[in-house]
């Protein structure tokens, strides 16, 4: 810009700056800035992503020496006072005020001002020569001192007041930028928080049992805060302490220090308030300053745990060092403290709510089975009588035998049932599948009922396949299936008809039907056949007795193994129930 400058200057307006100077000087520069320019090529190459500040300041002082040398120059050559360039010397001022610290900037400006000032007074004063063929100002204006020194005064004005603009324009910007940085630093800690807690709820909700919830909300509290441990204390009531529910990152020696009263241990926790203790080795409140200390605890922050109607504990955390919670943090450890309390209540409520489920199933479980011994004496002994070994019985006194033994029969279906439902239920967890033959599994479950099938007249059959079909199961879930089924075919299906086993596949399923010749289900009913409890009017006038558990418990046991189960019926014509099964 300034060799265009000075070419165009001389061709359009007649200057007489000097060529070969101004482009001797232009050269000088170029060679000067090159091997910076090439540095800093080198540097963005490398991808270097933060350069040594006082290396930076070098350079730029460097840098800024020999621009000022050159605008010296420049301003000397090219007409003083009245160079028609002097506009890039406050180009230069304002860069400067970008790239210099404020007072750094002040001390550059004033040796530029100073330059400016002695060069002009020694051109006015004839000390060295002044080129006035360089400017377009008359050479009598020129050689005015009182130009001169107006020009002085208002070209060093100038220039202060465009650095000093230029830097309240900067810290204006600077502030801004801070304040930027501050609400982009605060949405940081906002989104922090949700993500926290986010976390914090969905791991509370997928974690059952109080005891795993207590300790996966220690454990996430010291991962997010950065202490040396979390614990979490419990009110009881009865004796007034605070005992120890879960803790993470203490030793088993603090923490079974001793008892830790309520009245005596960090107390405005159970107040209502956070308690804070700077040092845990000389404070009061702390009830095991000694423990503290020798377990390397130095502060400690209690939170209360609020429940729906009354405080249930304490939340602590235990820093290594000395620490001040800000008052984000303690607003974030509220908000946990918070949601612990409800997520532990909602877990003591649910573990009793579940151990009350459990005392109740194994009451009426140990019942059931306790009555199944005198049940099934009851029932051979009704049946040696209606056998006649007893003695010859009249029509009214067999009838009402047999409407004993047929109550006692529904009975022990009951509890077997019941049992057969609790077992499964305890087992399930534990239960490991293997292959199954399904050709193994009908054989077994014809050959148990065959005797039963025949003594009602019905034809139980099973159509084997030439190939073995294999699933994956349990023999005893398997069998509980085929028992439920057969049973049921064997109950509903008239003197004279008959049973049909028969396993097929398909591209992935191996398919096994169960069909039968008896009473139907009306077409109504059959969406509601696997109900819990569930029994239509045909099948209670056969069995007033029975309680519609068989065929919900069969379609649980075959969706477990990954199966389905459906139905095809006409009443009065018979019953096919489908079970389609993954290959193995």
């Amino acid at each position: 810009m300034v060799i265009l400058a000075t070419l165009t200057g001389n061709q359009l307006i007649h200057l007489q700056i000097p060529n070969l100077t101004v482009l001797l000087l232009c050269a000088i520069l170029v060679l000067l800035n090159a091997p910076l320019h090439y540095y800093f090529f080198v540097i963005k190459k490398k991808k270097v992503t933060h350069l040594d500040s006082k290396l930076a300041d070098r350079f730029t002082y460097f840098q800024l020496a020999i621009d000022w040398i050159f605008l010296t120059l420049l301003f000397h050559y090219t007409g003083g006072i009245a160079s028609p360039l002097l506009f890039y010397l406050l180009f230069h001022v304002v860069l400067s005020g970008v790239l210099l610290k404020r007072w750094v900037c002040l001390l550059y400006n004033t040796l530029i001002a100073l330059t400016i000032n002695l060069l002009a007074l020694m051109e006015l004063g004839g000390v060295i020569s002044h080129i006035y063929g360089a400017s377009f100002i008359s050479r009598d204006v020129q050689k005015n001192p009182f130009f001169v020194l107006l020009f002085l005064f208002f070209s060093t004005a100038v220039l202060y007041i465009s650095s000093s603009f230029v830097a309240l324009l900067l810290e204006r910007l600077r502030e801004r930028l801070r304040g930027v940085k501050a609400i982009q630093h605060k949405l940081e800690q906002d989104n922090k928080e949700l993500r926290s807690l986010n976390q914090l709820y969905r791991g509370i909700s997928s974690t059952l049992g109080l005891s795993p919830r207590l300790d996966f909300i220690c454990k996430s509290i010291m991962e997010v805060m950065g202490v040396k441990g979390v614990a979490i204390r419990l009110i009881d009531e009865k004796t007034n302490r605070l005992e120890l529910a879960s803790a993470t990152g203490l030793s088993e020696a603090y923490l079974n220090k001793g008892p830790v009263d309520a009245d005596k241990s960090l107390v405005k926790a159970l107040e209502g308030e956070p308690h804070f203790v700077l040092d845990a080795s000389t404070d009061p409140a702390v009830q095991y300053p000694e423990e503290a200390r020798k377990e390397g605890i130095v502060s400690m922050l209690a939170f209360p745990l609020k429940g729906r109607e009354r405080l249930i504990g304490t939340l602590r955390l235990y820093t290594d060092k000395r620490r001040y919670f800000s008052q984000y943090e303690r607003g974030f450890l509220s908000a946990l403290s918070s949601q612990a309390a409800i997520f532990i209540e909602n877990a003591k409520i649910q573990d009793t709510l579940e151990r009350q489920d459990e005392a109740k199933s194994e009451f009426i479980m140990s019942m059931t089975h306790e009555l199944k011994g005198p049940l099934m004496a009851i029932q051979g002994i009704v049946d040696v009588m209606l056998k006649g070994y007893v003695g010859s019985l009249v029509e009214k006194q067999r009838e009402l035998i047999s409407r004993i033994y047929k109550r006692i029969d529904s009975v022990m279906e009951i509890s077997g049932g019941l049992l057969d439902i609790y077992q499964w239920q305890s087992r399930r967890p534990d239960v490991k599948q293997v292959p199954l033959s399904i050709k193994e599994q009908i054989q077994r479950a014809v050959d148990l009922f065959k005797a039963s099938a025949q003594e009602k007249g019905l034809n139980l059959t099973g159509a084997l396949p030439d190939e073995d079909l294999i699933l994956m199961g349990t023999e005893d879930e398997m069998e509980k299936i085929l028992n439920n089924l057969i049973t049921n075919a064997i109950k509903y299906t008239p003197s004279g008809g008959s049973i049909l086993l028969e396993p097929s596949t398909s591209e992935s399923h191996l398919i096994l039907r169960v069909k039968d010749t008896g009473i139907g289900i009306p077409e109504d009913d059959i969406p509601k056949i696997f109900e819990e409890s569930f029994r239509t009017k045909e099948a209670k006038k056969i069995d007033p007795y029975g309680k519609g558990l068989g065929l919900h418990f069969v379609k649980k046991v075959v969706e477990t193994l990954g199966g389905s189960i459906r139905v095809k019926s006409d009443k009065g014509k018979g019953t096919e129930f489908i079970l389609a099964f993954p290959k193995a």
